[in-house]
């Protein structure tokens, strides 16, 4: 039996893609009545070359309120309301991370469309996610 699709966790980054999986939350919790959550997660910045010290997030983080905030109006536009989330780390372990405590039916990830090259030294957010999360993960392109 399926489960129904009452939380639906969505990641964004700003991305077509990622603008695409908003939209494909709304069609979903249209039809069942789903809670959205968007979640932006901020990266630890890769340092080389510098003494380590102390990070300004600031930027960062008004660049994640920002993308969130442009997925909650594409939420908005469809009739809908979204809560949001905004953190900071390794971005694949976070949403799996987040998934398992708010206990989420759905997860709706865009996908960049990597090169084979980048995807093997980067690794794919969205391949990381479908492999270790606790639940079924729709990838749009």
């Amino acid at each position: 039996m399926i489960k129904m699709m009452k939380k639906l966790l969505v990641p964004v980054d700003g991305s077509e893609s990622s603008n695409m999986a908003v939209k494909y939350a709304c069609e979903i919790a249209h039809k069942f009545g789903s809670e959205i959550t968007l979640l932006c997660v901020i990266p630890p910045p890769i340092v080389l070359g510098v003494e380590a010290g102390v990070i300004d997030y600031r930027p960062l983080e008004e660049s994640g309120r920002t993308v969130i905030e442009k997925a909650k109006r594409i939420v908005e536009s469809a009739g809908l309301s979204a809560s949001t989330r905004l953190e900071t780390g390794q971005v694949a372990d976070i949403i799996v991370n987040i998934a398992k405590e708010e206990k989420i039916d759905l997860i709706i990830i865009g996908s960049r469309g990597l090169s084979g090259v980048k995807r093997f030294l980067l690794g794919s957010v969205s391949n990381r996610v479908s492999h270790h999360a606790p639940c079924p993960v729709l990838i749009v392109r």
